[in-house]
């Protein structure tokens, strides 16, 4: 950390691959490999408007109400695609997925094990949040739901 007390860039882009790294979890696609993936964190993806208008919109309608039908665009299905990369792309912790040394190109990956983890990921996104007691007591976790993940729950079954 430089003498001034501010954390540097690579300082800073360590800490949170390290901590990426921590949450992520072995996960065996259906080719066989074994990789490390970490869960999305939804708000993450909200903010960072990384979320396509039109799966956000239906993730935050009604819960319950059954949807009516709509076209899809093709803006919007090529939207839904890039969606579905980036979120493959993040979940992947081990082996890295880029175009340089020591990764794996997205192409390279079979693409059953990519829906695989897209679907995984979906699923992440879409489960209730843990949240510790907000008495701060050690009691146990409360689950929190939002409209946000309980409809990207429900695009990604269909």
């Amino acid at each position: 950390m430089p003498t001034n007390g501010i954390a540097s860039s690579d300082a800073w882009r360590t800490a949170s691959r390290a901590a990426r790294k921590s949450r992520a979890e072995r996960l065996r696609l259906p080719s066989g490999a074994t990789i490390l993936a970490a869960r999305p964190e939804p708000l993450e993806w909200i903010m960072s408007g990384r979320v396509p208008q039109k799966l956000l919109a239906a993730a935050l309608s009604n819960g319950g109400a059954p949807q009516r039908e709509t076209e899809i665009s093709r803006e919007e299905i090529l939207d839904l695609a890039r969606f579905a990369t980036q979120l493959v792309r993040a979940s992947v912790v081990e082996p890295a997925i880029g175009d340089g040394p020591g990764e794996i190109s997205l192409d390279e990956i079979p693409v059953k094990d990519r829906a695989f983890i897209f679907e995984w990921a979906c699923r992440a996104l879409g489960q209730a949040e843990a949240h510790p007691p907000a008495d701060g007591s050690a009691g146990a976790a409360e689950e929190v739901s939002s409209p946000f993940t309980d409809g990207l729950e429900r695009f990604c079954q269909e």
